[in-house]
């Protein structure tokens, strides 16, 4: 059992605090005293919310209550820790690149406390190099004549499934150039998960590794949403089209779900860092950047389908919206796509009727939107809203309540359209929104509802491939 610090109560580092105290004692430290004191009392079973929202946490923490504590107490965090994660925010700025102000302060905290030889390990997506930077930090701050170790283990935790993912990882990535410390964080590693999983390398490669995985999954998202436009172009069905690809052993299913783009925490930031490192480094890593550009078009593409139906003028209709987090199951509206389709909505008069599994997540779009205040209305019931006012329903997110909804009572809807940001619905249940006078539209399978127009396409083919 090791004695470890973590630096940030947030998404990646109360999730892998309540892991790590499956067998290790973990202090978690952070200056807000409002989410330190909001994680004690769940620890102790005074409180069963957090801050935070993931499936599993509440109960993990308090599960293994003995070996958890967090605190605003800097002295009390560095009490002999022999291993620190640094796992504090890394926000974008302007130009797209990781803000390394938090990771920085947080080196020199540690420098000018801590007591004891100790490894400290970058949990938080920094741009390669950071570790040396942090260790320079550290070096020069240092109070008492220890030696610190500096490495990476990047996160790759999945929002609303955080729990399950630290559990059964796909893989361990860290990386430390001091060899004694890459065998002392392997040790730490073994008593919670098997030798296979565990994958150290250099320190850069870690680094590396994290940015090229995520660019990777959001590039195969951005790569089906391009196809999936010119599927409604032609006719083509964009779930037949991934049903194919994702069978192929060499490319796989996940990642291939056509939609109205990707959003969160993660994927847009890193995409965004990763592509402006390599303009940096003149290195530029162009199939990035188009992934980017794609991500960016298709939330235009689908917007314009629900403009495209009403007009400019939104000023006297209502809509909708179920889900308003960037996927299911999370509090979290960082880059959400229905946060930027509502906002589209309002912005041109109409008024947005929103519902989401999430409680937190309700409270937080009414925090981060307060200048479209009474331009919008959140309901905790699902068909709360639904009545003869309403002009258009628009999913949001994948949540399993969403993929079959209740037809019978979206039939009294004044404007009878579906539109399908997540691809969820099936295409039997279009087919009967269909028959049931609604109009179906999606992201590349608007023809489950709409007949191909065959002469169009024969046409164009003999205006330009018979030459």
């Amino acid at each position: 059992m090791a004695r470890v610090t973590i630096f940030g109560a947030g998404y990646v580092g109360v999730p892998t605090g309540a892991h790590f105290a499956r067998t290790h004692r973990v202090t978690i430290y952070d200056p807000d005293n409002n989410k330190v004191e909001n994680i004690n009392k769940v620890i102790d079973n005074d409180s069963d919310s957090l801050h935070i929202h993931e499936k599993g946490l509440i109960e993990l923490l308090q599960e293994n209550h003995e070996n958890i504590v967090a605190t605003t107490d800097i002295s009390l965090a560095l009490d002999r820790p022999e291993i620190i994660f640094i796992a504090v925010g890394t926000p974008p700025n302007e130009k797209g690149r990781a803000n390394l102000k938090y990771v920085c302060a947080a080196a020199e905290q540690i420098a000018k406390n801590v007591k004891n030889d100790c490894v400290v390990l970058n949990k938080s997506t920094v741009p390669p190099g950071t570790a040396y930077l942090v260790k320079e930090i550290i070096d020069k701050h240092l109070v008492n004549d220890v030696k610190i170790s500096v490495g990476s283990c990047p996160e790759f935790l999945a929002e609303g499934t955080a729990v399950e993912d630290l559990r059964t990882p796909d893989r361990i990535v860290y990386g430390c150039d001091d060899t004694e410390a890459l065998d002392k964080v392997t040790e730490f590693f073994l008593y919670l998960h098997g030798r296979s999983t565990l994958s150290p390398m250099t320190t850069l490669s870690s680094e590396v590794t994290k940015y090229a995985a995520n660019a990777l999954l959001a590039t195969k998202i951005s790569f089906m949403n391009s196809l999936a436009i010119l599927c409604d172009a032609v006719g083509a069905n964009i779930r037949e089209v991934q049903e194919g690809v994702g069978k192929d052993t060499r490319v796989g299913r996940k990642f291939l779900n056509a939609s109205m783009g990707y959003g969160g925490s993660c994927f847009p930031k890193d995409t965004s860092a990763i592509a402006e490192y390599g303009q940096l480094f003149s290195s530029p890593l162009e199939i990035i950047e188009s992934t980017i550009l794609v991500n960016d078009k298709t939330i235009k593409y689908f917007s314009e389908k629900i403009i495209h139906a009403f007009g400019d003028d939104l000023s006297d209709k209502n809509f909708i919206i179920w889900g308003i987090g960037f996927k299911a199951r999370t509090d979290d509206l960082r880059e959400s796509k229905p946060v930027q389709v509502a906002r589209e909505l309002m912005d041109r008069g109409a008024h947005v009727h929103i519902y989401d599994t999430v409680k937190g997540a309700l409270e937080n779009f009414k925090v981060e939107n307060p200048s479209y205040e009474g331009k919008y209305s959140v309901y905790h019931e699902q068909y709360e809203m639904v009545n003869g006012n309403i002009d258009g329903l628009i999913i949001g997110n994948e949540h399993e309540k969403f993929r079959n909804p209740d037809v019978e009572k979206l039939e009294n809807m004044r404007g009878k359209y579906i539109f399908d940001g997540k691809n969820v619905l099936n295409n039997h249940l279009i087919k009967s929104l269909k028959r049931k006078g609604f109009n179906y539209r999606s992201v590349g399978k608007d023809t489950v509802a709409n007949a191909v127009d065959k002469t169009k396409l024969i046409d164009f083919l003999k205006n330009q491939y018979m030459d």
